[in-house]
Order: structure tokens, then sequence, then C-alpha cells
């Protein structure tokens, strides 16, 4: 962030591109810059912490999941969504 970006009070990244940055957040794939950026945006930012905080809680939530959990038609609807989002 530049001096003058301090004064204002305004952040590198706009609230919509820390969404694309939250997975590499989380996992602590960034640049220390640019997690430190991150962290002063959420402080500065309560709905983007509240955003945080429910992405990180799903990710838990979907870890503690056992495919056999699954209904067989979300896990086929699942892999359609994905096929075509090219993952």
């Amino acid at each position: 962030m530049t001096k003058e970006e301090e004064k204002k009070g305004t952040h590198r990244h706009s609230c919509e591109a820390l969404v694309d940055l939250l997975c590499d957040y989380l996992e602590g794939e960034l640049p220390l810059d640019e997690r430190a950026e991150i962290d002063r945006h959420m402080a500065d930012c309560p709905p983007c912490l509240a955003f945080l905080n429910t992405y990180q809680k799903t990710a838990e939530i979907c870890r503690a999941l056992r495919p056999e959990d699954i209904p067989k038609e979300v896990q086929e609807r699942l892999i359609r969504f994905l096929v075509s989002q090219g993952r």
C-alpha cells in the first residue's frame, strides 16, 4: 500500500478481488505482504470479515463430510458442475 492509500484509508484490493484470494489466503500460499494487506482490509471491512468467517466454516463442514454422508444425486450434480467449470 502506498503512503497515499494509507492516508485515504483505502486498500490495494477491492472486496470483490479478495474473494478470489481467499483460498490462497487460508492455505497460507500468499506472500507475506499480500497476506498483511488482506489482514488490514479484513480489520477495516466487517462484511469481508463476515464472509471470511462463513467461508472458513463452510470449508470446515465440507472437510468433515464423508462421501457416504452426501446423497448420490448431490454427488453427481457436484461432479457435473465441476466438469462444466473445467475443474
